[in-house]
C-alpha cells in the first residue's frame, strides 16, 4: 500500500485542537501515540520551508552538492499502514542527501528511497517515539508550547525559535529543565526533531539529567517567594535555559565549555545580584546575551575561566543598567 496524502479540513483541525486542549500540560506519546503523532506531524508540516524549518539547512541536493533552497521544500500530511506522518520534498530536485548525524535514522527508508536515491523524507512520529524510547528517552507533547506555535495562529514568516519575550515571560527554562531531568524531550516541530532527537546518545544523559536537576532546583529556589517576577529577573534564568538547551543537543553533549558557562551563570543566580522580585521594567534586551551564548560554544572556553567570569559579570551588570525602577 502506497502512502496516502491527506489534508486536515477546518473541522478536523478544530477537532484536533479540541483534543489537544483537553490534554494535560505534559502528555507522553505512549499515552496515545496516534494523537501525539497527528499533533507533531501538523507542527512539522507548518514549519517546512519557512523561517522555522530547522531541518532545511541539513538537506542537500546531491547533483549540485549545495543545500536545497529552503523555499523549495514542501510538505504533505500522509497516512501509511495506520501511521500518521508527513512527506518532505523539494520542488527543485528529487535527489537528496541528509548531512546531519542521525537524520537518516529518523526517516522511513521504504517510501523515501527509489533504489539508492533519496527523493523524499517520510517521517512518522510514532516510529520516532519508539526509537527514542529504546534509548531510554520519553517523547512528550507540551501543551503551552503547542498553544504558542501549532495552535497559536501560526505565522510562517515569524521565527519562534529566536529570542522572544514569550519564552522569557513564561520562564520556559523551568519546564524544559523539569523535562530533561526526568529523561524527557518535547517533540512537536523540526527543532525537536533535528536538534534534540537525531543522534540521541543515552551515554551522555546521566550528566545531562544531573545538570538539568541543578538548573531546576536553582531556578525554583530563586523564584520561590515571587509570584510574578519582572522581565529583568527572568533574563538570567532564560540564558541558563539556552545553555542547557544546547547541552541537550547531541553535538554539544557533555561540552566542557557549556558546562563551565552554565556553572558560572548558576553561581551568579545564587548570589541574588538581580533580586527575583526586582520592581523594574527592562528598557532593552542585553546585547551581551549573545556573547554569553557564543562563549559557551567555543571549544576551549572552559580553559579560560577568567573570561567566563568577566563575561557573565558584565552580563549581570548590563541587565541591572537596563532596568528602570517602577
Amino acid at each position: 500500500m502506497n502512502p496516502r496524502v491527506t489534508t486536515f479540513s477546518s473541522e478536523e483541525i478544530n477537532l484536533l485542537r479540541s483534543q489537544f486542549e483537553k490534554l494535560p500540560e505534559v502528555f507522553p506519546f505512549r499515552r496515545d501515540p496516534k494523537l501525539a503523532a497527528k499533533i507533531a506531524s501538523l507542527g512539522m508540516f507548518r514549519e517546512v520551508g519557512t523561517v522555522n524549518d530547522e531541518a532545511a539547512r541539513f538537506i542537500f541536493d546531491t547533483q549540485t552538492g549545495n543545500p536545497v533552497r529552503r523555499e523549495s521544500l514542501k510538505a504533505e500530511l500522509i497516512e501509511w499502514n495506520g501511521l500518521w506522518g508527513l512527506r518532505i520534498y523539494s520542488e527543485d530536485t528529487s535527489s537528496l542527501d541528509l548531512r546531519c548525524k542521525g537524520f537518516y535514522e529518523l526517516i522511513h527508508p521504504t517510501p523515501s528511497f527509489s533504489g539508492e536515491t533519496l527523493h523524499s523524507l517520510y517521517i512518522f512520529p510514532e516510529i520516532i517515539y519508539k526509537i527514542a524510547e529504546a534509548q531510554g528517552i520519553e517523547l512528550v507533547i507540551v501543551k503551552s508550547w503547542g498553544k504558542n506555535s501549532i495552535f497559536g495562529g501560526f505565522d510562517p514568516a515569524k521565527g519562534y525559535y529566536q529570542t522572544n519575550f514569550w519564552e522569557i515571560e513564561n520562564n520556559d527554562v523551568l519546564k524544559f529543565s523539569d523535562l530533561v531531568r526526568q529523561g524527557r524531550l518535547a517533540f512537536m516541530g523540526t527543532h525537536d526533531l533535528i536538534a534534540h532527537i537525531a543522534a540521541i546518545d543515552p551515554w551522555h544523559w546521566p550528566l545531562l539529567k544531573s545538570n538539568a536537576e541543578k538548573v531546576y532546583q536553582a531556578i525554583t529556589s530563586y523564584f520561590k517567594s515571587v509570584a510574578k517576577p519582572s522581565v529583568a529577573a527572568l533574563i538570567l534564568p532564560y540564558t541558563i535555559g539556552v545553555v542547557l538547551d544546547d547541552l541537550a543537543q547531541p553535538p554539544s553533549y557533555s561540552s566542557k565549555s557549556h558546562l563551565a558557562v552554565l556553572d558560572e551563570l548558576l553561581s551568579r543566580l545564587s548570589k541574588n545580584e538581580i533580586p527575583a522580585g526586582l520592581p523594574t521594567i527592562l528598557s532593552q534586551f542585553p546585547e551581551s546575551f549573545q556573547r554569553i551564548i557564543d562563549l559557551s560554544r567555543v571549544v576551549d572556553a572552559h580553559e579560560r575561566p577568567q573570561d567566563i567570569r568577566e563575561t557573565v559579570r558584565d552580563f549581570v551588570s548590563e541587565i541591572l543598567k537596563s532596568s528602570a525602577y517602577l
